[in-house]
């Protein structure tokens, strides 16, 4: 396969003027005296990146300035425009990667982050705290893809964490709306998100009820409150507001919610009784309150996962991603053998099996597994969960946190109840001090 070619596309700001240029020094360029560079972005192009920027220049939203193409009177549509051109073409491998530690300590990095209404990204820092996460394009179209077109057809699908023109959900399916034949697409603006292309990513000003609410039917956009009228709404998912559309109007809610507030948001969701698609921490597989949903057939996840997410000042972060929906999947996993041909098994100290990779298919007790079973179906396979989180002993070391399941049918071929109601309790590691054990 050929490799992509890639260009960098350069925003510029100065004084009310936009100037948008290929980049041939790529992140090697520094700026030209007295202008801002507003971002950097390696694109992927046929030939070079001026076959994009002609296209932005023919924008109705680019009003030039001066003799040359590349100047334009800033405005926050332009900005919009420009971004919905852009962010479907990003090279998410030659992003520049955010420093999670730059320099701090985990504390002074936390409380950086508790600045209030204020995203932080000090050059190169970013907490992990963030909830600063947003989806890339191409995610999208790997989420999409995995439900079939036919499942999309004739649907009204609500974004209620995502601006219209700045979110890659929103600018894939406005992108998508005919193939997929939508009947209508809504997103709900929060007025604290802070992606946010109208120059202002670092500002500290919070303007009070300034949510509002994006419809497109394929022909006509209409926005609530218009233009220039005041909102009486934030645009949370879950205000009054956005949760009647997610109740009378949507068929599909698909977004990527806070990381801090999946479970507000998902419980929130499935109240409605609708189809839910959302991006979560990988590691929420492994939080007890979904328990009762993944015994119930309430929460799944599909088979692909995310590991990289762009920060309000255009780089990359690292932070493990599921999709979880209560859409029902029934991929089954072939990595089932025998206990005694799995390579990496193992008893912790109060002799919890742990395998890693495969599950056997002749174990009939309790064992733990680590998340990635679940997402390739484990559940659907002959097996059920019993406690979502637990964290084996070995040699008086914690390992990586698992999840207890078993299987359906005991030996004997009949149901497998005998665990069912069982707390697993993890052994705890002790602290060696001057020759003599501590409990820690």
């Amino acid at each position: 396969m050929a490799k992509e070619k890639i260009d960098y596309v350069i925003l510029e700001s100065s004084e009310g003027q936009l100037e948008l240029h290929r980049g041939r020094g790529g992140y090697a360029w520094k700026g030209q005296k007295g202008k801002k560079v507003e971002w950097i972005l390696p694109i992927v192009v046929q030939n070079n990146a001026d076959e994009v920027l002609k296209i932005i220049y023919n924008l109705p939203e680019w009003n030039l300035v001066g003799k040359g193409r590349e100047c334009s009177y800033d405005s926050k549509d332009l900005r919009s425009a420009i971004w919905q051109t852009i962010f479907p073409l990003i090279s998410i491998a030659d992003l520049p990667q955010v420093n999670e530690n730059g320099g701090l300590s985990d504390l002074e990095r936390l409380n950086k982050t508790r600045t209030k209404r204020r995203y932080n990204d000090d050059d190169d820092m970013i907490s992990i705290e963030s909830d600063e996460c947003y989806t890339f394009y191409d995610d999208v179209d790997k989420i999409v893809t995995h439900f079939g077109t036919d499942y999309w057809k004739n649907k009204v699908v609500y974004m209620n964490c995502d601006d219209a023109g700045q979110s890659a959900f929103w600018i894939y399916f406005y992108n998508n709306f005919e193939r997929l034949k939508l009947k209508q697409i809504i997103s709900t603006r929060f007025d604290g998100s802070k992606l946010d292309f109208s120059g202002s990513l670092f500002s500290e000003q919070w303007n009070e009820y300034n949510g509002f609410i994006v419809k497109y039917d394929g022909k006509k956009m209409v926005r609530m409150p218009p233009i220039g009228n005041k909102s009486n709404f934030h645009g949370s998912y879950s205000d009054k507001e956005c949760m009647n559309i997610a109740n009378n109007e949507a068929d599909v809610i698909i977004t990527n919610p806070p990381f801090s507030k999946f479970e507000h948001f998902y419980k929130c969701m499935l109240s409605t009784g609708k189809d839910v698609i959302c991006i979560g921490n990988g590691g929420a597989v492994q939080y007890q309150w979904t328990k009762e949903l993944w015994q119930n057939k309430k929460i799944s996840v599909l088979t692909c996962e995310f590991h990289w997410f762009l920060t309000p000042t255009f780089k990359k972060k690292r932070a493990f991603a599921y999709v979880f929906t209560n859409v029902r999947q029934n991929h089954t996993t072939d990595k089932i053998k025998p206990l005694s041909d799995i390579p990496k098994q193992y008893y912790d100290e109060v002799g919890m099996l742990v395998v890693d990779n495969f599950v056997p298919n002749d174990y009939y007790k309790p064992f733990a597994i680590s998340v990635s079973p679940i997402k390739n179906g484990i559940f659907s396979s002959g097996y059920k969960l019993l406690q979502c989180s637990y964290r084996p002993v070995v040699d008086n070391k914690y390992k990586f946190k698992r999840t207890i399941i078993v299987r359906e049918l005991n030996a004997k071929g009949e149901p497998n109840i005998e665990f069912d109601n069982m707390k697993f309790e993890e052994a705890k590691i002790k602290k060696i001090k001057e020759g003599n054990l501590f409990d820690k």
